[in-house]
């Protein structure tokens, strides 16, 4: 688990979730990054958390498509389908679709997988 953790791909993603989201707190936007950043860097972050949760007990696990194309679809559901009709907060952007799908290729490509395979970048 705590391998899974310390991924310098996972951690490289979380510190740059924290340095943008302290930035807009200090109100800096840069435009493309504060529509895109997040949801490219949300599902590696979520699906490590989540995989390192399956690898206290199956210590080489990976996690299947069948586990990442449904929280897509929630995801999607939620931030690009529901939340937009609900609040003007919220807005559906097909791009942010995009940038979640790039995250999980980040997350397939480079941290789902078994841990002996895994190689710092």
């Amino acid at each position: 688990m705590i391998k899974t953790l310390l991924h310098p791909v996972f951690l490289f993603c979380v510190l740059l979730a924290a340095i943008n989201q302290l930035l807009e707190y200090n109100g800096i936007f840069v435009p493309f990054i504060h529509s895109y950043l997040d949801d490219v860097l949300a599902f590696p972050i979520v699906l490590t958390v989540g995989l390192a949760f399956y690898r206290i007990v199956w210590k080489n696990y990976t996690l299947t498509l069948w586990h990442i194309w449904p929280l897509l679809m929630i995801y999607v559901f939620i931030f690009e389908i529901y939340l937009p009709t609900t609040s003007p907060l919220y807005t559906a952007d097909v791009f942010d679709v995009l940038a979640y799908i790039l995250g999980i290729l980040l997350f397939q490509r480079v941290i789902n997988k078994p841990l002996q395979s895994l190689q710092p970048i």
